[in-house]
């Protein structure tokens, strides 16, 4: 009897803490009820270290890698790329969102098997938005892409139930205080003296490098802290986050220390922000992990979903000049990996009927021919600045 696979499409290994977390948690989910499934995800090619995640997790985490690739139009090379899968997971995180390129939720629909007999998808873990008018009609006409949709927040649920008409229920984000520890990160145990301030940010319209550094300072001064680790969570090639992180490092001076991520140190990276003790915090992961661990956060919100965590309302960029605990979930709502389990049993036994919707073959070749243009004017935007900018990276 051939053996079950199952796919999981995410943001993995994208050199995204956030998002690696999210990845191992989804696999280690299915392998926790189902260790004789081949598991496959969906990778971009900075590898984690599985065989110290599984040691940590205590589980036989061996998933195989398939390579992200852009498609050419007319091409069938994403939706090719789980084929054989039994079923597929979509998530989490924020997936489904236009902020940073005009065509993102096809990144991850084209995933999706067209042809019949369809295979059953589980959308979980996921936040949606800011999205497009223009991608906020599509999704309403197309109808949802999955069987089954659990998202990470109300704000998502309200976008989803009301601006495109999908049914969906609730669940928590995959990284919580249970997974962190089921990983050995836990309470911060740092040595004994005044202590380490944490920092992850992120570059944003608004907030300039000179006032968040001395917003930074300020703190650091108040909660006696002798050290200031500046993380960058999101550290790939092309992320203005790094650039941003290190210019704020310099404006601290020698106090500061600059430590970018990197996916074959996420242990070491998770541990090393664990040993902080107390943080300002404008990711979203990086508030779970710190809030997790009982680590008082000084928050900078940039997004709904970074004020939702806090249980604030958003209006706009807000750096807060006081310690914010986070929003209470309530007891009803599931961990996302407790979905995940339950769910892959029914699908695998058929008990899944596979009812979502899918990308017409010509919508596909529409959005393919868009996205390839702006990837390539893009790219073109790069090599020109790279020309005329001495030392540029």
């Amino acid at each position: 009897m051939a053996q079950s696979s199952v796919g999981l499409i995410c943001l993995g290994e994208a050199t995204n803490f956030g998002d690696d977390l999210i990845m191992i948690a989804g696999v280690a989910a299915i392998a926790a009820q189902h260790d004789d499934v081949e598991v496959r995800y969906l990778s971009f090619g900075s590898p984690v270290n599985w065989a110290e995640i599984s040691a940590r997790l205590g589980l036989r985490l061996d998933p195989r890698p398939v390579r992200y690739q852009r498609e050419l139009p007319g091409s069938r090379r994403s939706e090719l790329a789980f084929g054989g899968c039994d079923a597929l997971l979509v998530g989490g995180g924020g997936l489904f969102q236009t902020s940073h390129h005009p065509h993102t939720p096809y990144l991850w629909l084209s995933h999706l098997p067209r042809h019949l007999p369809t295979v059953p998808v589980l959308g979980v873990g996921l936040g949606l938005g800011p999205l497009s008018d223009d991608w906020s009609r599509r999704l309403r006409r197309l109808g949802s892409p999955f069987d089954e949709c659990h998202l990470r927040d109300a704000d998502s649920v309200t976008l989803a139930e009301e601006r495109l008409g999908w049914r969906v229920h609730r669940c928590r984000d995959f990284v919580d205080r249970v997974f962190l520890r089921q990983l050995g990160i836990d309470a911060p145990g740092g040595a004994a003296g005044p202590g380490q301030l944490g920092v992850a940010l992120r570059r944003w319209p608004g907030l300039e490098v000179g006032p968040t550094a001395r917003h930074i300072a300020r703190i650091a001064e108040s909660c006696g802290t002798d050290t200031i680790r500046v993380f960058v969570l999101e550290a790939g090639p092309h992320c203005p986050d790094l650039t941003f992180s290190e210019q704020v490092g310099r404006e601290l001076g020698r106090d500061a220390e600059v430590v970018p991520y990197r996916g074959v140190d996420l242990v070491a990276f998770a541990e090393a922000m664990a040993r902080c003790t107390v943080a300002v915090s404008m990711k979203l992961h990086s508030s779970a992990l710190w809030a997790a661990l009982g680590v008082p956060i000084f928050p900078i919100s940039y997004a709904p979903k970074t004020a939702a965590f806090f249980g604030e309302p958003f209006h706009g960029l807000t750096v807060y000049d006081r310690v914010l605990p986070p929003a209470v979930e309530p007891e009803t709502v599931p961990r996302a990996a407790d979905v995940v389990g339950p769910w892959v049993e029914r699908a695998l036994a058929g008990a899944v009927r596979p009812a979502r919707a899918v990308l017409p073959r010509g919508e596909r070749v529409r959005l393919q021919t868009s996205s390839t243009a702006i990837n390539v004017c893009r790219q073109l935007g790069r090599g020109l600045k790279s020309a005329v900018t001495p030392g540029a990276r």
